[in-house]
């Protein structure tokens, strides 16, 4: 069973897959390895804006961070995201479409597309890396409100010109674009593992399509609050 034919052939891969016998834990090394490159990816194409806030960090606090260790936080902290995305898929797969569904290893097979993609966007950051040149500002004698608010701006301001990059735009696209294909081929590999029911596998879809859809949500609705908080102190 060649794990590329799932790009090549879905229908046939998940074939494959499902004359073997059943252990969800099989895939499990494939969202982990495409969490770490995940964020390997994305550290590269944020490199710019890791640096910035090095680079605020000591001028507020005099702590200097090497950059190494935040490109290894980034990196460790999305394989573990990664993972834990995989568990959550997993549980509600097989809430929705049944455990002869096999949703641990449909959804870590799915995996797949993330992996690739990330691969690429390694790439594209390499030869179009996002600029950044927002200025540092000088905080020293700065506390309180006063700090809070430079830190805001220059944060902001970062942030702006970052996303603004046209590779940084195209990488948002594409993500979205990759978890849309990731739950194709989870309806792919459902419609194979359980063909006498297709609605069993429009819910190992749907479930936990909306619960991500319920958590986005909610933390957009937390940052705004936060963010509004924030300038209501000031």
């Amino acid at each position: 069973m060649n794990l590329l034919d799932l790009i090549r052939s879905p229908h046939a891969y998940f074939e494959a897959l499902k004359r073997l016998p059943p252990a969800s834990w099989r895939l499990v090394w494939l969202p982990i390895v495409a969490g770490l490159l995940g964020g390997l990816s994305g550290a590269l194409l944020s490199r710019s804006v890791l640096d910035s806030q090095t680079l605020l960090m000591y001028s507020s606090s005099g702590l200097r961070l090497p950059s190494s260790l935040l490109w290894s936080m980034t990196i460790l902290l999305s394989g573990v995201l990664s993972f834990i995305s995989w568990l959550v898929l997993w549980g509600m797969g097989q809430l929705g479409a049944g455990k002869e569904a096999r949703s641990g290893e449909v959804y870590g097979a799915s995996f797949l597309a993330p992996l690739l993609w990330s691969l690429v966007l390694a790439g594209l950051a390499l030869l179009f890396p996002p600029q950044v040149t927002v200025s540092t500002p000088d905080l020293s004698g700065l506390q309180g409100t006063a700090l809070l608010t430079a830190v805001q701006k220059y944060t902001a301001a970062v942030q702006t010109q970052y996303g603004q990059s046209p590779v940084v735009r195209f990488s948002t696209f594409m993500g979205y674009a990759v978890y849309l294909l990731q739950f194709w081929l989870a309806y792919i590999g459902f419609r194979t593992m359980v063909p006498e029911d297709r609605r069993r596998a429009w819910r190992g879809v749907v479930y936990p399509a909306m619960l991500f859809l319920v958590l986005g949500a909610a933390a957009l609705l937390v940052a705004g609050a936060v963010v509004g908080l924030a300038g209501g102190l000031l």
